[in-house]
């Protein structure tokens, strides 16, 4: 049986790495429509785009977020969500604090390869958002098999 999911990924300001996630694990888990994603920051501001980078290598993924608009992570988001992926141990750091009581579904999007942290991309050129991409598609593909595993 399929369950339903609600995946959040975090990172800072929500318009990089959160949202490149989010629509990279729309794509990737597109088999299993039961699954949905979002994403939010841990100091955004509302209402912000996604970055151009960010939006060109999800157009060469087949992702359209051209309609993304950034958010603040809250307590709302947070208690309707199954499963919390942040991309670096700060922000990790930053959730288990202010979400303590949520800790057993908040983790590293990393935490089932072996990379750590997924650098913030922004100002460095497309090269490094299309890194970005390789490692949040490498991390998302092992969080996707073990969702299956444990559907």
């Amino acid at each position: 049986m399929n369950q339903r999911k609600k995946i959040l990924f975090i990172c800072t300001g929500n318009t990089c790495r959160s949202p490149m996630a989010e629509g990279l694990f729309l794509k990737l888990s597109a088999g299993h429509p039961e699954w949905l994603a979002g994403s939010a920051g841990t100091a955004a501001w509302n209402g912000q785009g996604a970055s151009p980078e960010t939006l060109h290598v999800l157009r060469e993924h087949g992702v359209n977020l051209s309609g993304h608009a950034s958010r603040a992570v809250t307590q709302e988001l947070v208690e309707e969500s199954t499963d919390i992926y942040t991309m670096t141990e700060s922000h990790l750091a930053v959730m288990l604090a202010n979400f303590p009581e949520h800790a057993d579904k908040i983790r590293l999007v990393t935490c089932y390869t072996d990379n750590r942290n997924i650098s913030d991309p922004i100002g460095c050129g497309q090269a490094a958002y299309n890194n970005v991409a390789r490692q949040l598609t490498d991390a998302i593909r092992a969080i996707i098999a073990r969702m299956e595993q444990e559907d």
